[in-house]
């Protein structure tokens, strides 16, 4: 691949950047997945950063989950729509501010075109582990007349039977999905993102995508290791999927038999967030004064610091803080793959068990 396109494109896809392997990266995409049409970015935060305003507009709606990841934020903020917030994959409180927004609507003065209307959320969640009730939301999305925005950037390759995200591990028609973000730098291994969605919505991007119109294209070599990952998914999920479940499942149930730590995220989800529980906090503070985040983030560094010595390597989650709309609680992050080995698996669980037991014997 390098010596017939050499390192990179040096271009933007709509000028001179599109090579064939970039046009059958997409149409390879799309036919995984199961939609319409794919388009290629060469960032995955610039995915995100890229489709949200240039379907959402000022003047439209968004409505979207708390606890969406940091680059799902700063799209919604680009697009200078209307936000609304609901309650972490509480559908009650999200149908709730579906019903408060077309009232509002149905209530203004004069005839106003109506604005554009999307539910934002992940497939996957990147803070939290767990996975998005999409049943549920194409629900109401046809109730109340929305349309979907999804990031599927941690459930590509990951979720359903086949690895092709949320509405393969739910059984649901990919077109009531009517956006669809990925990463490929996460379970493909590889780098950049994707947008999958109807032609007309794909056609709309390569002129006005802004991640897309000026920003040079994937790189040759990282578009083949994304085609070669999926088609590998593709002749032979089993070997792949089956191995990171068993995986996850194993680490889960490790991790729960620790006394005084906690272990959050869904239970088919090998993103797993663990952290100390409140009890195990309290015991330790010896002036028995409350703890902040900063408090919690230097212990969690503690235990990293613990597990290294047991020759396992762990970083706390980071996040930036003052641009967090809901700043989560400190953790650590683990991805689960199918490449780790039982007894990797068991070394890790144990590496943590040793680290939380060393840890929580000292008064703060």
């Amino acid at each position: 691949t390098l010596r017939k396109y050499g390192v990179g494109s040096c271009g933007p896809p709509g000028f001179y950047g599109t090579l064939d392997v970039h046009m059958e990266l997409e149409k390879q995409v799309a036919a995984f997945v199961g939609h319409s049409a794919a388009i290629l970015y060469s960032q995955a935060f610039a995915t995100t950063l890229s489709v949200i305003p240039c379907f959402s507009k000022r003047g439209d709606i968004i409505v979207a989950d708390e606890s969406v990841c940091f680059q799902l934020q700063q799209a919604i903020t680009l697009s200078r729509s209307k936000v609304y917030w609901y309650k972490h994959n509480d559908m009650a409180d999200l149908e709730r501010v579906l019903k408060d927004v077309n009232m509002q609507l149905a209530g203004r003065k004069g005839k106003k075109a109506l604005p554009r209307k999307f539910i934002v959320t992940e497939g996957l969640f990147q803070n939290t582990g767990d996975i998005s009730p999409l049943k549920d939301l194409v629900d109401l999305k046809h109730r109340y007349k929305f349309r979907i925005i999804l990031d599927e950037s941690y459930s590509f390759g990951v979720l359903g039977k086949r690895g092709a995200g949320l509405t393969d591990h739910f059984n649901i028609d990919p077109h009531e999905v009517d956006l669809m973000i990925g990463a490929l730098c996460y379970a493909i291994g590889a780098s950049g993102g994707f947008c999958c969605a109807d032609k007309d919505l794909i056609e709309h991007q390569r002129l006005s995508g802004l991640g897309y119109c000026f920003s040079a294209s994937m790189p040759s070599i990282l578009t083949v290791a994304a085609a070669d990952a999926i088609q590998a998914l593709e002749s032979s999920p089993d070997s792949y999927l089956s191995s990171m479940r068993e995986n996850t499942t194993l680490l889960r149930n490790l991790l729960k038999r620790i006394p005084g730590l906690q272990v959050d995220g869904d239970s088919e989800s090998p993103l797993i967030h663990i952290r100390l529980t409140p009890e195990t906090l309290v015991r330790m503070k010896r002036s028995g004064g409350a703890w902040t985040n900063t408090d919690i983030k230097r212990v969690l560094m503690e235990l990293s610091d613990e597990t290294q010595k047991d020759g396992v390597l762990f970083t706390s989650s980071q996040y930036v803080d003052e641009h967090e709309r809901l700043l989560p609680n400190p953790s650590i992050r683990i991805c689960v793959s199918a490449a780790h080995t039982r007894k990797e698996i068991e070394k890790c669980a144990h590496a943590v068990k040793s680290a939380v037991s060393r840890i929580t014997s000292k008064k703060r």
